[in-house]
């Protein structure tokens, strides 16, 4: 049996030597706001309206509540929930994957009208509760802080006393193993320790906000029974370098300084995967979270962040957390012409903009203007208006450039003043949360998406595994008609240009005996894609090109069933196929309502060209796809990805020479050499260079 090590307090004296040098600590409140943060607030709120009007929210929810919570979950009085709370990603419905519907005593599914209750979808509601609750205890205490009124701070500790009572009495569930009790990963009012975290972070801060006005025995019961006890639920967990740690750090920290805890400020800061560590590892040179989804990127800046204010007002010294600014810095240099990240591995579509109090703060913190127009662009939040600060205009807009971020894997294609952009991820399999998808793109143009990767659904619905993390979903080569292993690839050639950037990638280990190149020639009008896959021992094995892009497929080929799919491997989702065999060039069309993309493929002996639909990232819009399948020792995949409004502009392409392809308008001509080591790249006017 594991020993579980729980961290206890060590005299003040040892608290001071974890911090020192400290001045005298400050009086309270000063975890995350002192009295110098509320009067900055105040002043904010009598000078800009967008401030001011979240201040008089705040004051009108703390003077009505439980109004609204008891509105929302339909209960007549209010108290926490008896039980623990669910996991999230279980509140769908088990046939459709659709997220239920809730209303006060029903979860019901929007298409099949299912109700369902019990385990896991009622506690999934207790769990809302709980953290609507931990809310509250935050909230009314900022308000208490700021208008002074005892009646705020009473409710808080209304909540808080509550909670020391049920809170000792709840057992340590988890949502993989319900009902049985004590799992390492689970909690007493949520399903695992990385929602506890959230949980506890919130009741701290709010306890700092409101402590002096409660006695002396209730002091001792929320701090034992509530912060101590939740800490060490969560001190359970085996940590790591991972998402979940740098809530547990988070949580850890606000519990130690709260109650004076040398062992827990140790522990969430200085020790192995603590917060040091988390920024000089988990954050990677370049800046992106290391699990390499966009998603988890934002969703580990968020207790960063938190940390970093704590440990900055406790007095800690932290050099590592200029790396921050590197994290605020990457999704940049990544985002798609609408603000959004690309939605690699366990991530959904990414806004910037629904982030812009991370870089509201990031603008306090390291006065970077480029972060001005996503702050601009997002809603105001409460998390704004406590850290952040803004300046008086707007400044200037980041240059799109091209960027490549070569150990993190990830790179945008982009050409001046057009919208046409290219993301190729290439980068490590991102642990848990990866996709096995090495060098894999989506792609941007017209105002939309073309091409898509199918991002995650529900952790809870079947298709994640068997759709979404699978190579035959995402941009990209299979072969043998598996998955890729987890792998690292890398760059090989990098090619910015104003006209035309080039990129050159290898897969890395993706297949026994395979080696995998993608070479990627971006233009404002097409994107040449080079994809050399072969077999080194000489084997013959089978290859396919898949492709996936939104809208209706259409395509001059005559097509007939096709029944050549193995039932496996994301296979089996590939709805309607249809195919023909062509040694000539091919083309499919996806049409869409702002503008259509156009996929020409050069002819190759023995290509089956299968057009079909596979699942998207909302399971009621199929996706169609087109894949090119090939059988042998090896394969060289050569295609042109052309968006167009009206008409493609793209008149020929075709080889000009061996690794030369031309690409040929009524205006001008491309040359592109391909060859591995000696890429090139030329525009010529028609009138100069072969007529197309």
């Amino acid at each position: 049996m594991r020993r579980v090590v729980v961290w206890r307090p060590l005299p003040l004296v040892a608290l001071w030597l974890a911090v020192a040098p400290l001045a005298a600590a400050p009086p309270p409140p000063r975890l995350l706001l002192d009295a110098g943060d509320f009067d900055r607030i105040r002043a904010q709120a009598r000078s800009e309206a967008w401030a001011g009007a979240l201040v008089a929210e705040l004051e009108r929810s703390a003077r009505t509540w439980p109004a609204a919570h008891l509105q929302q979950f339909g209960l007549p009085e209010w108290a926490p929930p008896a039980e623990g709370g669910g996991w999230g990603p279980h509140y769908i419905c088990p046939d459709h994957g659709v997220g239920l519907r809730f209303s006060p005593g029903h979860n019901v599914c929007p298409k099949c009208g299912q109700d369902y209750h019990g385990w896991p979808w009622d506690y999934v509601i207790y769990a809302r509760r709980h953290a609507d609750n931990a809310r509250a205890v935050r909230d009314l205490g900022i308000a208490y802080r700021l208008f002074g009124d005892p009646s705020f701070a009473a409710k808080a500790g209304t909540i808080l006393t509550a909670y020391a009572a049920l809170y000792p009495t709840l057992p340590i569930r988890n949502y993989k193993d319900w009902p049985a009790v004590g799992h390492r990963s689970g909690g007493r009012v949520t399903a695992q320790t990385l929602n506890e975290a959230d949980w506890l972070i919130a009741m701290a801060f709010g306890y700092d906000l409101v402590r002096e006005t409660l006695d002396e025995a209730g002091r001792q019961r929320i701090e034992r029974d509530v912060l101590r006890n939740a800490s060490d639920v969560i001190a359970r967990r085996d940590r790591s370098l991972g998402n979940w740690t740098t809530r547990h750090n988070a949580a850890h920290l606000a519990a130690g300084l709260v109650l004076g805890d040398a062992a827990l400020v140790d522990l969430a800061v200085n020790r192995e995967f603590g917060f040091r560590d988390q920024l000089r590892r988990g954050v990677t040179a370049e800046g992106p979270w290391h699990e390499g989804s966009w998603g988890y990127h934002f969703y580990a800046l968020e207790p960063l962040l938190l940390t970093r204010e704590m440990a900055s007002r406790a007095g800690l010294a932290i050099p590592e957390a200029a790396r921050l600014k590197l994290a605020l810095d990457a999704p940049l240099a990544c985002a798609l012409p609408d603000g959004t990240l690309p939605n690699f591995n366990d991530s959904g579509h990414t806004s910037l903009a629904g982030f812009a109090r991370h870089f509201a703060i990031g603008l306090r913190l390291f006065g970077d203007r480029r972060y001005l127009p996503v702050i601009r662009r997002g809603e105001r939040t409460l998390e704004e208006l406590l850290w952040g600060t803004l300046a008086s205009d707007e400044g200037p807009a980041p240059e799109l450039a091209s960027t490549v971020l070569p150990q993190a894997g990830f790179a945008n294609l982009r050409v001046p003043g057009s919208d046409h952009v290219v993301a190729v991820k290439f980068g490590a399999h991102g642990g848990g949360h990866g996709h096995h998808d090495k060098l894999n793109f989506v792609s941007y143009a017209h105002g939309r998406l073309q091409a898509v990767d199918p991002g995650t659904q529900s952790y809870a619905f079947k298709t994640h595994a068997t759709w979404d993390k699978v190579t035959v979903s995402h941009n990209t080569v299979v072969v043998d008609e598996t998955t890729q292993a987890e792998a690292t690839g890398r760059l090989l050639e990098w090619h910015p240009g104003e006209t035309a950037t080039a990129i050159r990638l290898e897969a890395g280990a993706v297949y026994p005996d395979i080696r995998f190149e993608r070479l990627l020639v971006h233009t404002a009008m097409y994107t040449l894609d080079v994809c050399d896959v072969h077999s080194t021992n000489g084997a013959s094995r089978r290859f396919d090109w898949a492709y996936h892009n939104a809208g209706r497929a259409t395509t001059p080929l005559s097509l007939a069933p096709y029944s050549g799919f193995p039932a496996h491997n994301g296979y089996q989702h590939l709805a309607d196929p249809r195919a023909a065999v062509t040694a000539s060039d091919w083309e499919v069309t996806f049409a869409q309502e702002a503008g259509s993309l156009r996929l020409h493929g050069l002819g190759a002996a023995g290509t089956t060209v299968v057009v079909g639909t596979g699942l998207g990232q909302n399971l009621d819009v199929p996706v169609p796809f087109a894949i090119a399948r090939r059988t042998g020792s090896g394969a060289r995949f050569v295609h042109l990805l052309e968006p167009f409004r009206n008409n493609p502009k793209v008149r020929r392409v075709g080889w000009a020479r061996p690794e030369v392809i031309t690409i040929a308008t009524d205006e001008w001509i491309d040359e592109v050499v391909i060859a591995p080591g000696r890429y090139a790249f030329r525009r010529l006017p028609v009138k100069t260079g072969m007529p197309p």
